[in-house]
């Protein structure tokens, strides 16, 4: 039961965190492992016998702070992630601007406080903020693409006896590049979503996600041509609201958790009369990720994804990309 807690604290916090991959790939909340232990996450769990489940990372005394770092090599075709004919045009004769490594630093804190209990209903509020650098180890791709950002965010977490888990959050994203040291993104996203996880076997969970929301978001010009993404830097140009929805299986394999994973989501831009008016993007997205606990705090993990998008513009904004990561994560609670 206890690992059952871990998985209903951090994932809805993981899932937080994978917004907006169809535009441009930020971070908007805190890194995997920073809420509920990572990797240590059992697979399997019972249904707790007073009902709800509670998260375990909350100390019952009062409030609980928790503290991350987590470094990641990527590997990544298509970083700018550019319909095939943008990226031909802009790589001519020079293919190696199609891919690059990406070294990725995040450090996060966060607190949540003491859980409110009812019959059914286990309601647990929760804060933090992260700062990422992200350093493109192609020469061609660091000016441009070089960026720290910074994320705030709040979230209120309901664990329903059923075992469903609902979340409604809020986060802002403020990125600047590192060349410049100029805004090229920005946004506030109100969302909410519910989680369902559940003992497949002994050793397996299935867990199946659905989220949505609302993006208020502004980029500058120069960084959605690199990316290929149409606007002018104004907010109009980029409102939209997602849908998306997941699954996943995590199944312990020795000292190994293996979790390969599905992910839909759709998006709709919602301002008339701009550049986007009457587009929508599709991304499908498959991921297979292994992590391995060397400590209490610390977690190993690769991964690989393949990320496709499909859009309704006339311009040719369909896309493909893929992921080859490493990373190691400490992280604590308190």
């Amino acid at each position: 039961m206890k690992k059952l807690f871990i998985l209903t604290t951090f994932l809805p916090a993981l899932a937080l965190a994978q917004v907006d991959q169809t535009a441009i790939d930020r971070p908007t909340g805190p890194p995997e492992g920073t809420i509920g232990g990572g990797s240590q996450t059992g697979a399997g769990g019972k249904a707790s016998d007073a009902g709800a489940q509670r998260p375990i990372s909350v100390q019952l005394g009062g409030l609980s702070v928790f503290a991350g770092y987590d470094s990641k090599i990527v590997y990544r075709y298509n970083p700018q992630q550019m319909s095939p004919d943008l990226l031909d045009g802009i790589t001519s004769g020079n293919k190696q601007e199609d891919k690059s490594g990406i070294w990725q630093n995040t450090i996060s804190a966060g607190a949540s406080s003491m859980p409110s209990d009812t019959d059914t209903l286990v309601i647990t509020p929760l804060a933090g903020l992260s700062w990422t650098a992200s350093d493109y180890l192609n020469d061609k791709l660091s000016k441009p693409l070089n960026d720290y950002a910074t994320t705030v965010y709040s979230l209120l977490m309901i664990q329903h006896e059923s075992g469903w888990g609902f979340r409604v959050g809020t986060s802002y994203t403020n990125v600047r590049n590192n060349n410049t040291d100029s805004e090229d993104y920005r946004e506030f996203y109100p969302n909410l979503g519910a989680m369902k996880t559940y003992p497949i076997g002994p050793d397996t969970l299935g867990i199946l996600d659905v989220s949505g929301g609302f993006h208020f978001t502004k980029a500058s010009s120069s960084d959605l041509l690199y990316r290929g993404i149409h606007g002018t830097g104004n907010y109009e140009q980029l409102n939209n609201r997602d849908f998306a929805v997941s699954y996943t299986i995590r199944h312990n394999f020795h000292d190994f958790v293996i979790s390969p994973s599905y992910r839909f989501s759709y998006k709709k831009f919602t301002e008339d009369d701009t550049a986007n008016s009457g587009r929508w993007d599709i991304m499908h997205n498959l991921s297979l990720k292994a992590d391995y606990a060397l400590h209490e705090n610390i977690n190993l993990s690769s991964s690989y994804s393949y990320s496709r998008r499909n859009s309704s513009d006339e311009n040719a904004d369909d896309m493909k990309t893929y992921d080859l990561g490493f990373n190691i994560g400490i992280n604590v609670r308190f």
